[in-house]
Formats: structure tokens, C-alpha cells, sequence
């Protein structure tokens, strides 16, 4: 599909959302990586212009029907098997190569968010949603137009160069990594019941580093996103006789204090633990001893054992506290989105590919682990997985902060997201180690 391009001013350009002055850095060195670099290039003006389409009409979770369509009819005029429904609007892509080998996959997410788009783009986002019974705009806020983009350049080069393609690729297009768990519902839909990936792997842009840089952790690269919600509760009394019941704004407040303690106390520090209570609201009166108090928080750590440890101390901690003030208590913890977890093997591997097609370590960073979490955690249930941050941040700007209303990207990034991502799905199919295979 050609979208049709769109006139971009002088000023952006100047910031550096031309694709063209990055790539005197890149220095493949096989003919096939030359092949595939050429062919990222030469896609790069029709992929910016359906990213720029793709941004211009933001869909919430679930809702990608547009996006999906675009993505579907993008893969059947590759020549690639579709498979569509997953999750309603997840789409499979299923690509396979002229040689025997394994079974990979790519993932991107579609979804947007419910923010008002505050940029100056002549692609911005104008389409607009009631969320929870209010009106708001829609936007790409967190690059997931970029991601989608990403996965159909991939699936571009590869098809191109299917003859020495080993095995089979998958290209995932996954609906509401942002609200509901798309990854995990992709799943349960049996997308992967025939077709099982020995490895995955995906982008995510990164606010922090500029376009030709690639950030990596290995071993955990998000949190555990689990959280509770508490009620405190109290027969109520008056302000002036605070004797007479049990007050549990005192309670919630010693529970609020008791978890911080928890968290520095009772876990090793290089364990990262953070427990926010982000919501706490009791009474409508300054001298009437409410009948409860609501707590909500989210609790974000690393790893199957460490959010159960938490989920047990936290419990015990609650009814400590209220049981010493004779309170009672209604607790609801949940477990949410799980981890990422990089295989550090698959890392490793990769690393060596980016390095030599980005032409330098120094385009290689090395990252901590973040507190924030993503579904692509699923995938990492079947097979081994990997997750690299794309560095998106425009040249005339030190950061770009995902999630914001005037998140910009550097759509030079683009090409080198997908020429990088190309060789590194080839290299692991032309060596694979203990993947599992197709019959061809």
C-alpha cells in the first residue's frame, strides 16, 4: 500500500527527520547485508509515509481495525500467509523462507493512547474518543505507530530476500500492549498453537538516546506490574471522640508509612522493589472519623519468586497492622503484567550482528532495568526472547518523553531499526542453536 507522501517543513526537517544523514555510518560486510541495508534504504520514503498515516489515526487497544487492516493488506501483497482475529484485531504474517531452519518471530504493537496530541506535526494526530465517559484526543504517544512501521519494513526485506531465508519467520501484530494485555490474549486465542517461535524479538523506542544508537539490557529489562487495592473500614464516629471507633485514615497512614519501611528493611537492595500507594481517599468532613478508607498501589519488581515474596509480606503487613488497630479490611492483590526478561544468549548474538552493522560499539548502550512493564513478557513464555530500545530522539532535542503529549521521534531511526532487525532475524536462522525446525 503507498500512502501518499506529506509535505513536511524546512524546520522539521532541519531537526532531523530526514532518514538520509545517518546512513554514512552503517558498514555492512557481506553481500547480503549489503543487499539488506540497500533494500531498508530504498523502502524508508514509503515506510515514513505509512508510519506518518499510522500516526495521523491513532486506535485505542482492541480497536485497531484501520491499523490492522493497513498491516494485513501490507502482508498479502508481500505473499505472506495472514492470519487475522487474535485478540480481535491481531494479525499474524507468516513468511516462509526458501531454505530448511527454524521457526522466529517479530513482534509490534499497534495501540495508541488516550492523550491529546500537542504537537506541531502536519501529521498529527486530530481523531478523538469518550474514555471513561470523557472526551479525549488519541495519539501515538509511545511509538507504537513506529514499532508497527518497524515490523512491516522487516517483513519487506526478508520477503525480498526469502530465497536465503532458513526457516520461517513470523511477524506479530499485537493489539493493547498499553491497557489490556494484547500479547497474553494473542495467545489464549491459539495464534501460536501450530507455529511455535524457538526465539522473539522486538523494538521499543526510546525516549533517552538519539536515532543510530540501540539500547540493550540482558536478563530483566521491565517490572512486574502487580498492585492492591485495600479498604480499611470503621462503624464511624465523631472527631471530637476518636475513641469510639476505629479511625482508618490512621490505620491507612501507618500502612503507607509500614510499606516504604518494608521495602528498605525486608529486601535486598540490589533486589529493585518499588511499592507506590498512588490513591488514598477517605471522608468528606474535618471532624467526622470516616467509615473507611480506599487505598490503591502498584507494586513493580523483577521475576516469578520475588512478586510472590512481595505479595505474601505485603498481605501479612496489612492484616498486622489492621488487626492490631482492630480493623477490618477487605485486600485485593493482583498480579499483572509479568516481567521481560532478555535471554542473555540471544543478547549476546545480537550484539555482535548490531555492532558490526551499526559500524561501532559506541552505537551499542547498555541500560538498567526499568520499573515500567510491557507484555511483550508473554512471548517470553513460549521461547527465549529479546527486546531492544530504539533510540528515537531528534537532534536538536536531548530527550523526547514517551507517554507526553508532544512526543516527537526521529524518523531516521526507521531504516536502521529495520535494517538492524533484518540481519539479526537472518543471523539467527542461518545459525541456529537448538531451535526447533520446519519441514519445508
Amino acid at each position: 500500500m503507498r500512502i501518499r507522501a506529506l509535505a513536511i517543513p524546512a524546520t522539521i526537517l532541519a531537526a532531523g527527520l530526514c532518514w538520509l544523514g545517518l546512513q554514512a555510518a552503517v558498514y555492512p560486510s557481506t553481500p547480503l547485508e549489503k543487499r539488506v541495508k540497500a533494500l531498508a534504504d530504498q523502502l524508508a520514503p514509503d515506510l515514513i509515509d505509512i508510519r506518518r498515516d499510522i500516526h495521523a489515526h491513532p486506535e485505542l487497544g482492541l480497536q485497531e481495525t484501520r491499523t490492522s487492516a493497513i498491516v494485513a493488506d501490507y502482508f498479502r501483497k508481500l505473499g505472506l500467509e495472514v492470519r487475522t482475529g487474535y485478540a480481535k484485531t491481531g494479525v499474524l504474517g507468516i513468511l516462509k523462507g526458501g531454505k530448511p531452519g527454524p521457526v522466529v518471530a517479530m513482534r509490534g504493537d499497534m495501540d495508541a493512547l488516550p492523550i491529546t496530541e500537542e504537537t506541531d506535526l502536519p501529521f498529527a494526530s486530530r481523531e478523538k474518543a469518550t474514555v471513561d465517559g470523557r472526551e479525549t484526543g488519541l495519539m501515538h504517544a509511545c511509538g507504537h505507530d513506529i514499532h508497527t512501521t518497524l515490523l512491516l519494513g522487516v517483513a519487506a526485506v526478508l520477503s525480498a530476500v526469502k530465497a536465503d531465508l532458513p526457516g520461517t519467520v513470523v511477524f506479530v501484530a499485537q493489539p493493547a500492549e498499553e491497557c489490556c494485555g494484547g500479547a497474553n490474549l494473542m495467545i489464549a486465542d491459539g495464534a501460536f498453537k501450530d507455529i511455535v517461535p524457538a526465539a522473539f524479538f522486538a523494538y521499543h523506542v526510546d525516549d533517552t538516546l538519539k536515532a543510530g544508537k540501540i539500547g540493550y539490557a540482558s536478563g530483566f529489562m521491565s517490572a512486574n506490574v502487580d498492585g492492591f487495592t485495600l479498604e480499611i473500614k470503621s462503624a464511624g464516629c465523631h472527631g471530637a471522640s476518636p475513641w469510639s471507633c476505629v479511625d482508618p485514615i490512621v490505620v491507612g497512614a501507618q500502612i503507607v508509612t509500614a510499606l516504604q519501611v518494608l521495602v528498605s528493611r525486608e529486601f535486598n537492595v540490589h533486589n529493585n522493589t518499588v511499592i507506590t500507594v498512588g490513591s488514598f481517599h477517605s471522608g468528606s468532613a474535618p471532624n467526622i472519623i470516616p467509615k473507611s478508607a480506599k487505598l490503591q498501589a502498584t507494586v513493580r519488581n523483577y521475576g516469578d519468586d520475588q512478586r510472590r515474596i512481595l505479595q505474601e509480606k505485603i498481605t501479612r503487613l496489612v492484616t498486622n497492622i489492621c488487626e492490631a488497630a482492630g480493623a477490618e479490611f477487605d485486600l485485593g492483590y493482583e498480579f499483572g503484567t509479568l516481567s521481560v526478561y532478555n535471554d542473555p544468549a540471544l543478547v549476546g548474538r545480537a550484539l555482535t550482528v548490531a555492532e558490526r552493522i551499526l559500524g561501532s560499539k559506541t552505537a551499542l548502550v547498555e541500560q538498567k532495568p526499568e520499573m515500567g512493564g510491557e507484555d511483550f513478557s508473554y512471548f517470553g513464555k513460549i521461547a527465549p526472547a529479546v527486546m531492544f530500545n530504539l533510540g528515537v530522539v531528534p537532534p536538536d532535542r536531548e530527550t523526547t518523553a514517551v507517554h507526553s503529549p508532544t512526543f516527537v521521534a526521529d524518523e531516521a531511526a526507521i531504516p536502521i531499526g529495520v535494517n538492524l532487525m533484518a540481519n539479526i532475524i537472518l543471523d539467527h536462522q542461518m545459525k541456529p542453536a537448538g531451535s526447533k525446525t520446519v519441514a519445508k
